[in-house]
């Protein structure tokens, strides 16, 4: 029996090793931004060209989900600033589907690798996400994904396993050839995601009933800290990024239609970062500005880039 557990064991070193090994190999940006391709749009593959090959400044970033990236139109801001202040002013929507405040900390690291902008505008909800964003380990380096080892990480094991796949993934396209970076030779200027539709009243009014039964639920305060733990150490990851790099902050704060919470559950937490600015209800109420409960259309969209203006020129 001894002789089989050690047989074992040598059988499985070298396996072992070359796992260890994997995480020691730098994972290519351009890869990993390319190897979720289909996701949201294929947008990780545009924000790559946009901080890595786009020679053009970014001075204004809207960070968040896929809130942010229905909300803000990067193209009639960055137009409309430039006018008002008679230089040029290069916006960029980075918002990417589903929220995490992980992979936002991860994309933004690479891009104050890349670029100096001066503002960020990073989206807040009605409540924090609770887990890790599902693309975060395609995208995280090895320190950042062994450091996101935070409690409460639900992923964290799933996040090193798909670790492992990406890296794995990296060092057989270099014996393959399939690197993953295809990309779209006609990458689109902006990142705002258009939408013509509007939701029904119907789903509207089954999105209060929604809210009402998730807000009526009560959870022991303990449980609520430990389970808010994780996105709050990104945010202030991401505030501390921000400032060591000069750049201001600024929250956001972006509400479902139904909810009707007029701020975020966490508003005094946010208050010690940032000041968090708050849309007009009379854009939030309005059905004709929704595509669906939680989204913008291009109608809201537009209010909404309009009613920023002011708080994006103090500084720009």
């Amino acid at each position: 029996m001894k002789k089989l557990y050690r047989n074992i064991i040598l059988f499985s070193l070298p396996f072992l090793a070359g796992v260890i090994g994997l995480f020691f190999i730098p994972v290519d940006k351009n890869f990993s931004y390319h190897f979720v391709r289909g996701e949201c749009e294929n947008k990780a593959s545009w924000m790559y060209h946009r901080m890595f090959e786009d020679k053009r400044s970014i001075d204004i970033v809207f960070s968040g989900a896929s809130q942010t990236g229905c909300a803000i139109m990067d193209k009639f801001i960055s137009e409309d600033l430039s006018r008002y202040l008679g230089k040029q002013v290069n916006v960029v929507n980075f918002g990417y589907c589903r929220r995490g405040r992980d992979i936002q900390y991860v994309m933004l690291k690479d891009l104050f690798a890349h670029k100096h902008p001066k503002l960020l505008v990073l989206e807040v909800p009605e409540d924090e996400p609770k887990k890790s964003h599902p693309v975060f380990p395609y995208l995280a380096d090895s320190k950042d994904l062994f450091g996101s080892f935070v409690l409460f990480n639900q992923r964290y094991f799933s996040n090193i396993w798909n670790g492992i796949v990406v890296r794995f993934e990296f060092v057989k396209s270099k014996f393959t050839g399939n690197d993953y970076t295809d990309s779209e030779t006609n990458q689109p200027e902006f990142g705002y995601q258009h939408s013509k539709q509007t939701v029904s009243r119907e789903i509207i009014e089954q999105n209060k009933e929604n809210w009402k039964r998730r807000l009526a639920k009560s959870k022991p305060e303990f449980l609520r800290r430990i389970e808010l733990n994780y996105s709050k150490h990104y945010i202030e990851k991401i505030v501390q990024l921000a400032e060591q790099n000069n750049c201001k902050v600024l929250l956001l704060y972006l509400p479902e239609i139904g909810s009707n919470l007029q701020s975020p559950l966490l508003m005094n937490y946010y208050k010690q970062f940032s000041n968090v600015i708050i849309l007009p209800e009379e854009i939030i109420k309005d059905k004709s500005n929704w595509k669906d409960t939680t989204h913008f259309n291009d109608s809201g969209a537009e209010k909404t880039s309009k009613f920023l203006l002011p708080f994006l020129t103090s500084d720009n």
